[in-house]
C-alpha cells in the first residue's frame, strides 16, 4: 500500500496488491476464513520491505515527504472514525488498552488504523540501518531474526495477546516483516535461496506444529503468492483495470470499514457483503482520485 508501481513493471505484482486489498476486507469482517485473509497485510508488509531493500536501497528517506504520505491520512481518517464513534456514544478512542490513551492513539479510532504508524517507523527504522550494514549482512540479521521469531512464537504470541493492542498487532505483522526481507534480499548473497527456503519450511512447520490459529499460515501464503508474482507476473499483459484498482489500495485500506459496516446490515451472505464492500471502497477511491485529476487540486487525504 505505501508503494506505487507503474504501469508494465510487474502486472503480478499489481494483481498481488489488489487481491491483498481485498483479503483486508474479509479479515476484518470476521466471515469464515479471516484468519487465513490475514495474508492480505503480511503480502502488503512484505511487499513495503521488498521495494525499501531492493529498488529503493540507495533512495534517501525523506521523513517530511513520507509524513504526508502517510501520517496526513492517516489522521484524517483517524479523526472521521473518532466522530464515527462519538455519534455511537463511543469513546472517541478505546482508552481500555494496557498502554493507555499512548495504545490508543497507536491503534487508532478504528482498530485498521495501527498499520500506518507502524509501517512509518518501520520505513524509517530500516533507512538508519541501510546507512550501517550492506545487503549481504542485513539479510542473515533478518534471517537470524526469522528463525528466532519462528521459534519462540509459542512464548511471544501469548503474551503479546495479553498484553494487548497494538502490541499484538505489531508482534504479528513482526514475521512478515522479517520475511519480506528475505524475499528482497536473497539474491544479493550466497545461498540466500536455500536462507529463504528453510525459513519458509519453519513457517510451515510453525503452522503444522503450533496450536497458535493464524499465526504462520497467512504470512506463507503470501509469501508463496508474492514469490509466484515475482516469478511470473511480468507474463500478466498489462491492464489499465489492473493498475487502476492497484493504485486505489491504500485509499480502500484507509475507508473499508465503513463501507463494510454498511454491507454487514444487508440481508446478503456474507461473501456477497464483503464483495460488495470492497467495490464500493474502490469505487469511492477512484471516483475521488479521477475528480482530484480533472480539478487539479492538491490531494485530500483520501488515498
Amino acid at each position: 500500500m505505501t508503494v506505487t508501481q507503474r504501469s508494465g513493471r510487474n502486472q503480478g505484482i499489481e494483481l498481488v496488491r489488489t487481491l491483498a486489498a481485498f483479503a483486508i476486507v474479509w479479515y476484518h469482517s470476521k466471515a469464515v476464513g479471516s484468519e487465513i485473509s490475514y495474508s492480505g497485510l503480511s503480502a502488503f508488509l512484505m511487499l513495503t520491505m521488498l521495494f525499501e531493500v531492493g529498488s529503493n536501497w540507495s533512495r534517501r528517506v525523506r521523513i517530511a515527504a513520507l509524513a504526508r504520505r502517510l501520517l496526513i491520512p492517516w489522521a484524517f481518517w483517524f479523526a472521521v472514525f473518532g466522530a464515527i464513534n462519538l455519534a455511537r456514544h463511543q469513546p472517541f478512542i478505546s482508552l481500555e488498552y494496557s498502554g493507555g490513551w499512548v495504545a490508543g492513539v497507536f491503534a487508532g479510532s478504528s482498530i485498521h488504523l495501527w498499520y500506518i504508524p507502524f509501517i512509518f517507523a518501520l520505513i524509517v527504522a530500516l533507512a538508519v540501518v541501510k546507512r550501517s550494514v550492506d545487503r549481504q549482512v542485513l539479510f542473515w540479521l533478518a534471517m537470524t531474526a526469522t528463525v528466532v521469531n519462528l521459534a519462540t512464537v509459542g512464548q511471544w504470541e501469548p503474551w503479546s495477546r495479553q498484553i494487548g493492542y497494538p502490541l499484538a498487532q505489531w508482534m504479528q505483522a513482526s514475521t512478515a516483516v522479517l520475511i519480506g526481507l528475505l524475499i528482497g534480499l536473497h539474491r544479493s548473497t550466497r545461498w540466500g535461496t536455500q536462507a529463504l527456503a528453510v525459513a519458509l519450511m519453519l513457517a510451515a512447520a510453525t503452522w503444522v506444529f503450533s496450536p497458535l490459529p493464524g499465526v504462520a499460515l497467512p504470512h506463507m501464503i503470501a509469501a508463496l503468492v508474492l514469490l509466484a508474482a515475482l516469478r511470473w507476473g511480468d507474463r500478466i499483459p498489462a491492464s489499465p483495470v489492473m493498475q487502476t484498482l492497484a493504485n486505489a489500495t491504500f485509499g480502500i485500506y484507509l475507508c473499508h470499514p465503513i463501507f463494510l459496516g454498511a454491507a454487514k446490515q444487508l440481508p446478503l451472505h456474507v461473501a456477497l457483503r464483503v464483495t460488495l464492500a470492497f467495490v464500493a471502497s474502490a469505487l469511492f477511491v477512484i471516483a475521488y482520485q479521477r475528480l482530484r485529476a480533472r480539478l487539479k487540486q492538491p490531494a485530500l487525504p483520501v488515498n
